[in-house]
């Protein structure tokens, strides 16, 4: 494959994005034609007709474009229109792509070609034979099940004759990193524009995943007993949810001193009691006193049979209830079974809140701030974020000089965690620095120097050294090695990395 040296010539556009436009830079690249297609030596040939690399975002597709410079009625050669669809960087399959030439100048009607299927997936060619010299705006407008998406080159030269078409030159070595479109569409790949952005300080610590008060209950045994096992084939299993009230289990009291059936007993004989004492007064055969002592005993071994779970309705069981509405964590007994007073039958927990419980050194307790904190849990490296700050300890452990800091996690971010996960917590310092930021993923540690790699060009990359600011967990402030607006690759950075270690250099462009 040949190479020849290029010029590069850079514009800036603008496209809208969370807080206000991006400035994202398509980029022109004049290269030797040779460089599409193989050859031999360059000397052995005749110069040829130089060929224009674009690439360029929008806000749900990128264009990377090579063609050679056009000649007025000639067809030069295949424009590799490579389309890459930006929800997954994934090639674009499918769709129709109508190319629109509009003369700058005005006048003149428009020229339209339509491409019906892409070639193979994500690349659309096209031979155009525009039949007017002159410079041209070309739009290129995708209507595919994918994507609908619509890209404007300003300023395409169709050149009057093949001898004022600019020939190749001799290509300056450049040093990017070659990683082709067939590369990163096999692959999980994704970049996003550097945005300026306010970043507030953080100190990583260690932390864990707790219940709240109240969120996790266990359902004890009351009383000795048997757990019928007719009685209990619908018994929820782990994972099943429950709501509050929702009977769990059904238990048979066994005889036992002081156990159910005693106190369920001494209520219907004290109930008795109490109807006989209130005829006794009616008719004036005892005291008002004697009623009342009748009427607190009963109270008393109601309040006893009521904390055991039972009543002197219906059967003579005990039926265990879920105390919260929330998911069976747990199940400890087997239908049939006996059971002992004071095990545990189900733990039923409420996944809808977690806490976020952090270990805060003591000498970090005067610069805490007072905003979310972000964090990770063990197995995974998606960044989550809490919902706010509930309290601060003030009571240092002696052992570890570290104060509880505990943070609420609640919506999506609570369904990902579960009570007991060890975590990593970025937690907020006070004060603000606005910068230029990537994100987290984005940065790699290469032999302890953090680097990022930059796609300038469809297919060309760049490794850069960074100079670090605060961290948040979800971004970090860039003081040096990125500009705002560049494309950072956060998904497939080390697949890039080892391309640049395999001597993969920009060649500046490739056979289709």
């Amino acid at each position: 494959m040949s190479a020849g040296p290029r010029v590069r010539t850079e514009r800036t556009v603008g496209r809208p994005g969370p807080g206000g436009p991006r400035l994202i830079r398509p980029l022109v690249w004049i290269v030797a034609a040779g460089s599409l297609a193989c050859a031999g030596p360059a000397a052995e040939e005749e110069p040829e007709i130089a060929s224009v690399v674009v690439t360029q975002w929008n806000d749900s597709t990128e264009l990377f474009l090579e063609y050679p410079e056009l000649v007025t009625g000639q067809r030069t050669g295949n424009w590799a229109i490579h389309l890459t669809d930006l929800t997954d960087f994934k090639p674009i399959r499918t769709g129709m792509l109508t190319v629109r030439f509009t003369p700058v100048s005005g006048g003149d009607v428009a020229e339209t070609f339509t491409i019906e299927a892409p070639a193979r997936d994500g690349i659309f060619l096209l031979d155009p034979a525009v039949r007017r010299p002159g410079t041209y705006a070309v739009e290129l407008e995708l209507s595919s099940p994918q994507t609908r998406t619509k890209h404007v080159l300003p300023e395409v030269i169709v050149h009057a004759s093949i001898d004022e078409a600019p020939l190749e030159e001799a290509e300056e070595d450049g040093g990017g990193i070659a990683f082709l479109k067939e590369q990163q569409w096999v692959i999980p790949f994704a970049v996003v524009p550097a945005p300026v952005r306010e970043v507030r300080g953080s100190v990583r610590l260690p932390a864990e995943i707790v219940p709240p008060d109240g969120a996790l209950v266990q359902v004890s045994v009351p009383v000795d007993g048997i757990a019928p096992a007719e009685a209990n084939r619908a018994a929820p299993s782990v994972g099943a949810r429950v709501q509050e009230g929702e009977v769990l289990a059904v238990l048979a009291p066994t005889a036992a001193e002081g156990g159910y059936s005693e106190v369920r007993g001494r209520v219907e004989r004290l109930a008795v009691e109490v109807a006989r004492a209130e005829r006794l007064l009616a008719a004036g055969a005892i005291p008002q006193r004697r009623l009342e002592e009748a009427r607190h005993d009963l109270e008393i071994a109601r309040a006893e049979l009521e904390a055991m779970g039972g009543s002197t309705d219906g059967e003579y069981v005990l039926r265990l209830r879920s105390p919260i509405t929330g998911v069976v964590a747990r199940r400890d007994f087997i239908p049939g079974g006996r059971m002992a007073a004071g095990g545990t039958l189900f733990t039923v927990v409420n996944p809808s809140t977690a806490w976020l419980r952090v270990h805060l050194p003591v000498s970090q307790s005067g610069v805490l701030g007072a905003a979310p904190a972000r964090f990770s849990v063990e197995g995974s490296e998606e960044v989550l974020e809490t919902t706010r700050r509930l309290s601060v300890g003030t009571v240092v452990d002696s052992r570890t000089r570290t104060l509880p800091v505990v943070y609420e996690v609640t919506g999506k971010a609570a369904s990902q965690v579960t009570f007991g996960q060890m975590a990593v917590a970025h937690v907020p310092l006070q004060g603000l620095e606005r910068g230029v930021t990537v994100p987290s993923s984005a940065v790699l540690d290469d032999n302890g120097t953090p680097v990022a790699y930059v796609q300038i060009g469809g297919e060309e990359f760049e490794r850069r050294v960074l100079t670090l600011g605060p961290t948040d967990g979800a971004y970090v402030l860039v003081r040096d090695g990125v500009r705002e607006g560049e494309m950072v690759v956060t998904i497939g950075a080390y697949q890039v990395r080892l391309a640049s270690l395999s001597g993969n250099e920009f060649a500046g462009g490739h056979a289709h």
